[in-house]
């Protein structure tokens, strides 16, 4: 079974009902709000539920449905691409792997293994033996394995686009190249043995990048890269200004655009301290990602590695699954080639340099001085906790990221709502995003969990009682949380949710508005206070995932996005639901 060989047998992404999805808007939104809040957004989600506008969208949606076998798709994309502030911190997702250890001038034997592993990935891909994924006996979706090399968002206004140039060896010729920033010089490297279309070894790959480093002075200050950190619209301008300037330049960032992914190899040491290092993986240095691709490793001069992608193009889930194959096979220790310096033969890397003028140089300074203000928004703090994991959860039958979930709530609850335990309100708890994977449809992606449900804020309220609930009471009330939550996660899943439905009722009537009719107001819950205020448009306090771990349930892959809201955060309490994690625990 090839890799893209079931994508036509996927089924279409569906269209919810429009009573099903407001009744689980108005119910998830219940658990926020006040009595009064609750019945005045009940009876403006039942009057569009009955309004000839509501009939109208939804059977607008559900045609459209008929000629598309992901409704969603484009609209998806431009909700990413229409997106002007810089793709990092903002969009962009940062990892590191803990299964990279540091090793003594070892930057460039970990940069080629790395590379030849994430290569060996795209070979696979190329040639169609790239497992697919499938979860719970289902297939999911490769479409996002097609999506992940060799591409870029370009910089474009009002909106960006997404540029995909990987094509599989049935559908003709791909790049086979990729791009190394060293000092802030870029390399473009052919990855491919011309003889036998096979991909370099991890020799041949070390004596080009050995070859790029000594060939590198420190020309960072300048660096290009710098200008793709910056908001869209000035990096437009300036994407504009580098292809005015040279034709040179427009083969440069064809080059660059086209790349299989982009590396760095940087002049600093990263560490092992887990929390600089997570730091680091969204924003080290201006000049270490390109930020327009999807893919960009960054390698350090003690071998840790750092891997940095645009979430525009693909989900974190795809990123980090290849990335942690490639760290499980790269080798722990120093090692060399059998053949170095004369003795070795290997095809001589390609020095791209940028014509800059004045204005570009200023841009590049000033591109500096905003990255560096950018690093200052947010915080990045990796917890472990060692008091249990997934196995006590198995043995529980309740699933580990469901736990986690409700801790997660918990400990915002502990944190900023417990000045006074006789008085907690509503306005204590978190309007929460979780992700769920829609890949058993056709170019599926996500659709928001909304995990603060009724359910939750019964149980949470009865465990943070000055008076304490019994523990059979409290354990009933535990497990009817853990049952919504899940339910939810499954019915997401299904495509059932309704955060991407009510999207695409809102882009319909936008459609409908640009005709010769009469403009029709949004509805009335869509506009209303309690919509931000229990996370609609993404004002979500808390932003959660579950990312997974590797197959020999090492740690694995650490990454994250920024907070959806400026004063969004996640805090961890798994201990706080230990009490109530027994063998007993049924779903």
């Amino acid at each position: 079974m090839s890799t893209f060989s079931r994508q036509d047998q996927l089924p279409n992404f569906p269209v919810p009902s429009l009573v099903e999805t407001l009744e689980k808007y108005i119910d998830s939104a219940s658990a926020l709000l006040t009595a009064d809040e609750k019945k005045r957004v009940e009876k403006e989600a039942h009057e569009f539920q009955h309004s000839e506008l509501g009939a109208q969208l939804q059977q607008a949606l559900e045609n459209r449905s008929k000629n598309h076998k992901n409704w969603l798709e484009d609209w998806w994309y431009n909700v990413y691409t229409e997106i002007r502030d810089p793709l990092a911190p903002y969009v962009s997702f940062g990892a590191l792997n803990t299964v990279y250890n540091c090793v003594d001038g070892g930057q460039i034997s970990r940069a080629a293994d790395v590379l030849h592993h994430w290569l060996s990935v795209w070979d696979k891909i190329r040639h169609g033996k790239w497992p697919v994924t499938s979860s719970r006996g289902v297939t999911w979706d490769m479409d996002q394995f097609h999506h992940l090399f060799s591409s870029n968002r370009t910089p474009q206004k009002p909106r960006d686009t997404m540029d995909r140039y990987f094509k599989t060896k049935e559908e003709g010729d791909t790049p086979n190249h990729v791009i190394i920033c060293c000092n802030g010089c870029f390399w473009k490297l052919n990855i491919l043995n011309e003889d036998d279309d096979s991909i370099k070894t991890p020799d041949e790959l070390y004596n080009m990048l050995k070859f790029v480093k000594d060939n590198s002075s420190d020309e960072s200050s300048g660096c290009v890269s710098k200008l793709t950190s910056t908001h869209r619209d000035v990096w437009t301008a300036n994407r504009d200004e580098l292809l005015r300037v040279s034709g040179s330049n427009m083969k440069h960032l064809k080059d660059v655009e086209t790349s299989i992914l982009f590396m760095s190899l940087v002049p600093k040491n990263a560490g092992n301290d887990h929390q600089k290092l997570m730091t680091n993986a969204l924003q080290d240095e201006s000049w270490f990602v390109w930020q327009d691709k999807s893919v960009s490793i960054t390698v350090y001069e003690d071998a840790q590695v750092m891997v940095q992608g645009d979430h525009s193009n693909i989900d974190a889930i795809v990123l980090l699954q290849v990335g942690d194959y490639a760290a499980s096979r790269v080798r722990k220790q120093l090692w060399h080639p059998a053949k170095t310096g004369s003795d070795a033969h290997f095809e001589f890397p390609e020095r791209l340099v940028f014509e800059l003028n004045e204005a570009l140089r200023h841009a590049i300074s000033q591109a500096d001085v905003d990255f560096y203000k950018s690093k200052q928004l947010y915080r990045a703090l990796p917890v472990h906790f060692y008091g249990y994991g997934n196995d006590l959860c198995r043995t529980a039958k309740v699933y580990s990221d469901t736990v986690v979930q409700l801790a997660l709530q918990l400990a915002f609850l502990k944190t900023h709502g417990w000045l006074d335990l006789l008085t907690i309100s509503d306005e204590t708890f978190a309007p929460i995003y979780e992700t769920a994977s829609t890949r058993k449809y056709f170019h599926g992606r996500t659709e928001t969990v909304r995990g603060c449900t009724q359910q939750f804020v019964r149980f949470a309220k009865a465990f943070t009682e000055e008076k304490k609930t019994e523990k059979e009471d409290l354990k009933k009330l535990f497990d009817s949380a853990i049952n919504a939550h899940n339910q939810l996660m499954a019915d997401c899943m299904d495509g059932r949710g309704f955060d991407r439905h009510l999207l695409g009722l809102k882009q319909t009537l936008t459609i409908m508005n640009k005709g010769c009719g009469p403009k029709r107001a949004i509805p009335a819950f869509l506009t209303d206070d309690t919509w931000k205020r229990t996370g609609g448009d993404g004002n979500f306090l808390l932003s959660t995932s579950f990312i997974g771990y590797m197959e020999n349930e090492q740690p694995g892959a650490m990454g994250y996005v920024a907070a959806m809201r400026p004063d969004g955060n996640i805090l961890w309490a798994l201990d706080a639901l230990s009490p109530f994690l027994t063998p007993a625990q049924k779903l």
